[in-house]
């Protein structure tokens, strides 16, 4: 078991060097990373159309490894992905229950994401990305399936646990390790800890419904995304910042994110304020090298 863990972080640190996340990813690597950040909810991890929230609608996403990878051209695809051709899906009605009484949980992380330090968040968050998500998953919530040799870690998005974690012990954790959880390796930095502590602070249910449901239009700062040239949907102008908040009832807030939920009809969102067309590229160039 010594040995596979120290193969697998030694994958993962060489891995580490290459993934870059959101607007930087030109490359394959990071085509993945973008890919699983902002697709794989719905189309899956490995683009069979079975991610965790295919079940919400009646008719599943598409299964990308059908042949619309093929059938057309890379510059076509990368249009379609970058402006957001309306593909409407229609969601079933009976598997909204779980996510309207989930509300309070989604307000509980807007709040929380409100008095954030950003700059630090999406630090710690490229860290955790790329040094541990692979077990810890992308949420917290570690996957069905683990590398080999690994036992089931921490569940990073639950209560009780955050609770009583504190963080001076998580900070020695991620750098020094403990029994069940070898220290990173290469050994991040005291500040890296630092910033990779504040994203994991972050991670929630509500943190998780926030980022399946939310974040391509509202953003994952909660401050909402530019409008680009050729917009074909009306982006939100809401700021879920301190003023927001301070503004609204805990009942109001709780209306707004069920109604959102409710009269909205989701589809296929474009991605030109997330994504720009070399990183669209490179998910393309991924899925299409998928064995």
């Amino acid at each position: 078991m010594r040995r596979a863990l120290t193969k697998l972080q030694w994958v993962v640190a060489v891995w580490a060097t290459v993934l870059v996340v959101g607007r930087a990813g030109g490359t394959v690597d990071g085509g993945k990373a973008a890919y699983l950040r902002y697709c794989a909810n719905c189309h899956g991890g490995e683009g069979r159309g079975d991610g965790p929230d295919a079940s919400r609608f009646v008719r599943p996403p598409r299964n990308l490894r059908e042949g619309v990878l093929r059938a057309y051209s890379g510059d076509e695809l990368v249009d379609r992905v970058f402006s957001g051709r309306h593909l409407a899906l229609q969601m079933d009605p009976t598997r909204l229950a779980d996510l309207t009484a989930e509300a309070d949980q989604i307000i509980e992380h807007l709040r929380r994401l409100s008095r954030a330090h950003w700059p630090q968040v999406e630090r710690g968050w490229a860290l955790y990305t790329v040094r541990c998500s692979t077990c810890h998953g992308p949420y917290g919530n570690p996957p069905e399936f683990l590398p080999q040799g690994v036992k089931r870690p921490r569940h990073l998005s639950d209560r009780a646990w955050q609770e009583a974690a504190s963080d001076a012990a998580l900070l020695a954790v991620v750098r020094h390790g403990r029994a069940g959880m070898p220290a990173l390796v290469p050994q991040i930095s005291a500040d890296e800890a630092r910033a990779l502590l504040t994203f994991v602070r972050l991670l929630s249910p509500g943190f998780e419904r926030y980022q399946r449901v939310c974040a391509v239009c509202h953003g994952d700062d909660g401050r909402g995304v530019k409008a680009t040239s050729g917009e074909v949907v009306k982006l939100p102008q809401v700021r879920f910042d301190r003023g927001y908040f301070a503004s609204r009832s805990q009942a109001q807030l709780r209306a707004a994110v069920l109604h959102m939920v409710q009269e909205h009809e989701p589809a296929m969102p474009h991605f030109a304020t997330v994504l720009d067309r070399d990183t669209i590229r490179a998910i393309v160039e991924y899925l299409r090298g998928l064995p």
